[in-house]
């Protein structure tokens, strides 16, 4: 009766703890930039620039947290100005094709998942995915030092922004499920959206009058 009371005591205690720790968590949201996501507490902001396939240079937002030994991260990467920063750039010919500002950011999700591979470590998850049926790639890593990295890679060309999502953390944590799967995208308003996909493979508004004919859910 003693060892099944302690087993109890102890249970519950994780349970508070678990919960305590749930309760800190907020839910983060930045309109300016149409996404949210679930970080331990709010997030510093940086500036940063993402060089593109096409040697471009792209300015982007870093939402980061860092708690202990784990680090949570949202890097956004705005292509709003695509089409003008590539054609004010010194290129040869051969580089100056008139469409090279969409291939660029059609691009960008494989160049962001290369980029995460050439860290190193072992490659444990290397798949397409896709977030409220915007299409793009997740990686998981285990680390050189036994830590594990949670990568998720999207582009909205709704909002022609591509958004990579981060979490790594010490070797025996578990997944970050409650950052991991909590990145979302929001409308003009703020509000979450979840996209529908059009027959052919284009991501559509549910708003778009057209969408009865032409989308599959």
């Amino acid at each position: 009766m003693r060892n099944t009371s302690l087993l109890f005591l102890v249970t519950l205690s994780m349970s508070f703890s678990v919960s305590s720790f749930a309760q800190n968590w907020i839910e983060y949201s930045d309109a300016g930039e149409y996404f949210g996501v679930n970080f331990p507490t709010e997030p510093e902001i940086e500036a940063f620039t993402f060089d593109s396939d096409f040697n471009a240079v792209y300015p982007g937002r870093r939402y980061t947290v860092e708690v202990g030994a784990s680090r949570y991260s949202v890097s956004v990467v705005d292509f709003t100005d695509a089409q003008q920063i590539l054609l004010d750039m010194e290129k040869t010919s051969a580089a100056s094709g008139p469409s090279n500002w969409i291939y660029d950011q059609r691009a960008s999700v494989a160049r962001a998942a290369r980029e995460i591979r050439q860290r190193g470590g072992e490659i444990t998850w290397d798949a397409w995915s896709h977030l409220d049926r915007v299409e793009g790639h997740m990686l998981q890593v285990t680390n050189t030092d036994g830590s594990r990295t949670f990568a998720g890679i999207y582009l909205n060309s709704n909002r022609a922004r591509l958004y990579i999502s981060e979490a790594t953390v010490p070797a025996g944590s578990p997944p970050p499920i409650q950052f991991q799967q909590s990145l979302h995208f929001l409308d003009d308003e703020g509000q979450r959206i979840r996209y529908l996909i059009s027959t052919n493979g284009c991501v559509l508004d549910p708003a778009d009058p057209q969408i009865q004919t032409v989308s599959v859910r």
